[in-house]
C-alpha cells in the first residue's frame, strides 16, 4: 500500500516549534492556519539572507514554493519542475532547501507523480556526485572556507538522502527508476569528509536501498561482518539494556557507528536481537548524546518495514512526541523518525 498524507502524530506540533527546529515549511502539519499574524517561515527568512549572494529571483522562488506547499499541502507541476531544476544547478544551500520542500511534498499523493515525472533522478544525481563529494573543494587554500563548503555540501546531501528514502516508499518510483544506481555514490559519500551527522542520513538511505536487494550484496569483509553480527551487536544491546547511563551512552554510540555503515544485515541483527525496545527506552531516559544516537539507530531500523510494528509497540510515538515538543537539539531527528513510521 502506498504511504498516505501527513502523520497524525505530527499534527499537534506548534508552528513556532517546527520553525525553530527545521527552519522550513512546517505549516503544512496543521489542518488550519493560525488566526493571528502569519509567522515568517524560516525558509523565507533565510531566502532573504541569501538573496544578494545567490540571486534574489531564485531565492524568492524557493521561498514561494515552500510557502505554497504550506498553504495547499501539495505542489503544482511548475513548482516541482523549479525545485528539481534547483537540485540540478544551484548552490548546496538552495539544493538543501529544494530537497526539503520536495520531501515534505511527498506527504501529498497529488505531488508524487509530479515529482517522479520531473526527472527527479537527475536532480538527485546532481546532489550525489559520482566522485568524492568534497574532492573538488580540497584545492581551496582557506581552511574556514573549506569547512563551510563541506558543511553546506553535507547538509544538501543529507536532505537529498531523506528525499530519496521517502521516494523509495512508493512503488511508482521504484518501478520507474533503478534505485541501485545510487548505491555506489552513497557509499563513496560515506567515505568522504562530510560531517558525521550528515552521514547518518546517507547510511539510513543505503539501508533502505539494500532492503530491496539481495542480503549481503555489498559486504566487503565477510569475516568482520560475521563478528559484528554475532558478537558485537548482541553485546552492545545487552549493555544498553542493563548498564549505567554512561555505559549505555558508550554502547549506543558504538552501535550507531556500526549501523551508519549502511549494511542492512547489521540493521536486521539489531532487531533480531531484541534491540528495539531498549532503544526506545533509551530515548526516553538516556543522556542527550545517547538519545541522539538512539534516534539515529531507530531511524535506520525504520527503513525496514517489518520493524515498524515493533517500534510502535515499544512506545515510540509518545517518546518521540515528547522530544519534539521539548525543542531539544535532537528534535529534528525525532520528527523524521515520526514521518518514517506508519500512522
Amino acid at each position: 500500500m502506498e504511504p498516505h498524507g501527513p502523520h497524525q502524530h505530527l499534527e499537534g506540533i506548534s508552528i513556532s516549534t517546527l520553525c525553530k527546529i527545521d527552519n522550513c515549511l512546517v505549516r503544512s502539519r496543521h489542518r488550519h492556519p493560525p488566526s493571528g499574524p502569519k509567522e515568517e517561515c524560516g525558509l523565507e527568512a533565510r531566502g532573504k539572507a541569501y538573496s544578494d549572494r545567490l540571486g534574489p529571483q531564485l531565492s524568492m522562488k524557493v521561498c514561494c514554493a515552500g510557502y505554497g506547499l504550506a498553504q495547499r499541502k501539495c505542489l503544482d507541476s511548475a513548482a516541482v519542475a523549479l525545485l528539481v531544476g534547483i537540485l540540478k544547478t544551484s548552490s548546496p544551500d538552495l539544493q538543501r532547501k529544494a530537497a526539503s520542500i520536495l520531501e515534505f511534498a511527498t506527504d501529498s499523493d497529488q505531488s508524487i507523480d509530479k515529482i517522479i515525472s520531473a526527472d527527479i533522478e537527475c536532480g538527485l544525481d546532481a546532489v550525489f556526485p559520482t566522485k568524492s563529494s568534497t574532492g573538488e573543494l580540497e584545492r581551496d587554500q582557506q581552511p574556514e572556507l573549506l569547512a563551510l563548503k563541506v558543511e553546506e555540501a553535507g547538509l544538501a546531501i543529507s536532505a537529498a538522502s531523506r528525499l530519496l528514502t521517502r521516494l523509495l516508499d512508493f512503488e511508482s518510483f521504484r518501478s520507474t527508476t533503478n534505485p541501485a544506481r545510487f548505491v555506489e555514490s552513497l557509499r563513496k559519500i560515506l567515505r568522504s569528509s562530510i560531517p558525521l551527522d550528515n552521514k547518518d542520513w546517507v547510511a539510513a538511505c543505503l539501508v533502505k536501498l539494500s532492503s530491496f536487494s539481495r542480503p549481503g550484496l555489498y559486504f566487503e569483509n565477510p569475516m568482520n561482518i560475521e563478528a559484528t553480527l554475532h558478537e558485537t551487536i548482541p553485546r552492545l544491546i545487552e549493555q544498553i539494556k542493563s548498564s549505567s547511563p554512561e555505559a549505555q551512552e558508550v554502547a549506543v554510540l558504538e552501535l550507531n557507528e556500526i549501523i551508519s555503515e549502511g549494511v542492512v544485515d547489521c540493521t536486521r541483527a539489531v532487531a533480531a536481537e531484541g534491540g528495539i525496545f531498549p532503544l526506545v527506552k533509551l530515548i526516553e531516559d538516556g543522556t542527550s548524546t545517547a538519545v541522539e544516537a538512539g534516534l539515529a539507530v531507530l531511524y535506520n531500523l525504520s527503513m525496514i518495514t517489518e520493524n515498524h510494528s515493533t517500534i510502535v509497540a515499544a512506545g515510540a510515538f509518545p517518546a518521540l512526541e515528547r522530544i519534539v515538543q521539548s525543542e531539544r537539539p535532537e528534535s529534528m531527528r525525532a520528527i523524521h523518525l515520526l514521518r518514517a513510521l506508519p500512522t
